[in-house]
């Protein structure tokens, strides 16, 4: 699989995201409802996790400093350069629609910084929400905390198996352990076996340059296991008088794995079928990819719930002038902001001088996500 397919694939999940939550749900072409198409966000969150584990794993083996100061300096550089703007954006914008300086909720920031934050309607026992209700911004405490604990696994654990299996395991116990505590730490460490795929199919692609359907089977039996455990869930819940909803917990998790499992399985059949299709289909949307992370942290405040373009009374107009609004934020703060703060960090933090000067195609890959 050439990485820019992943490209594509991430410019992809985070427009359909956008749209999942900007598009009104009474659309209609004929009698078809054109919100329909645009459900499955949060399954577009899971193949975000996908492609992240794949991404970081393939940048971290192919780079020449494995040192835990240049990885973590990548990480933090990469996520907090753009997010820090958007935080002030979200102030901003609360100021705005108050018509003075809003609470700064100096807590919450900071509960936000230190990557505790998931989505408090849909999640049990979540610590705080998105910075300023940037509901998004709840997957972002997973991926931080995945990359925190890959490092550690990656150097300290010898063989790529004996790595597979303490994921996974740990994985199934904390799910098993989540049907009776669905507090934060089992959730992330369930969820941390989605984006270990990603690192296990990188590993594959690495040593083998393709991916077959006997590679899967282990992974494709922690998913099921872990869909048999929300299950579990979801008939307890059930039994205790209460109705699963479709994007709430517990329901919520079954369609994660689930969605996690057949991105897996379908991945491996296009691959075998030679990826028919997949320039036509996808390809436009590598085009997204430089400001895609952009696109997804903006997106919420700059115009889900925006007001500052109430004036435009055709609703067409204001969507897309909200729209460019957020690909002008994103592009700044992507491909501007971004590459300024690296310049201002020392060379020897990112990496060795060639590095720095001249990226290899890995640097590249990893700045991408």
């Amino acid at each position: 699989m050439k990485l820019y397919k992943l490209e594509a694939i991430r410019g992809f999940a985070a427009l359909y995201v956008l749209l999942h939550h900007t598009i009104p749900t009474d659309v209609h072409i004929g009698s078809f409802n054109i919100w329909n198409l645009f459900l499955f966000g949060q399954e577009a969150v899971m193949l975000f996790f996908l492609v992240s584990g794949f991404v970081i794993n393939y940048s971290f083996q192919t780079s020449q400093d494995k040192s835990f100061r240049t990885y973590f300096t990548k990480r933090a550089v990469r996520i907090f350069a753009p997010l820090s703007l958007v935080y002030l954006a979200c102030y901003l914008l609360e100021s705005l629609k108050i018509g003075g300086l809003a609470n700064p909720q100096l807590g919450d920031l900071l509960m936000n910084v230190f990557m505790l934050q998931d989505l408090v309607w849909a999640t049990p026992n979540a610590i705080v929400a998105g910075y300023m209700g940037n509901g998004p911004l709840w997957s972002l405490s997973y991926e931080w905390w995945f990359y925190m604990l890959y490092f550690p696994i990656a150097t300290q654990i010898a063989g790529k198996q004996s790595q597979n299996i303490l994921v996974f395991t740990i994985a199934i116990i904390a799910g098993a352990i989540y049907i009776t505590h669905p507090v934060f730490v089992p959730r992330l460490l369930m969820y941390m076996a989605i984006w270990w795929i990603g690192v296990h199919l990188s590993n594959l692609y690495l040593k083998q340059g393709s991916i077959k359907f006997p590679d899967i089977k282990i992974p494709g039996l922690i998913l099921s296991g872990l869909i048999a455990l929300s299950l579990i869930n979801v008939y307890l819940y059930w039994k205790a008088g209460h109705t699963p909803a479709f994007g709430v917990y517990p329901l919520r998790e079954t369609r994660h794995f689930s969605s996690a499992l057949v991105f897996l399985i379908g991945a491996v059949f296009w691959h075998k079928a030679h990826w028919v299709g997949f320039d036509l289909l996808l390809k436009p949307f590598m085009f997204i990819a430089p400001i895609s992370y952009g696109i997804y942290i903006t997106h919420w405040n700059l115009m889900r719930e925006a007001t500052y373009f109430s004036f435009i009374e055709n609703p067409v107009l204001r969507w897309f002038s909200y729209l460019a609004v957020v690909v002008i934020f994103s592009y700044l703060i992507e491909l501007v902001f971004y590459p300024a703060v690296r310049k201002l960090i020392p060379r020897k933090k990112l990496g060795n001088k060639a590095e720095s000067i001249h990226p290899k195609k890995s640097e590249s890959v990893e700045q991408a996500l």
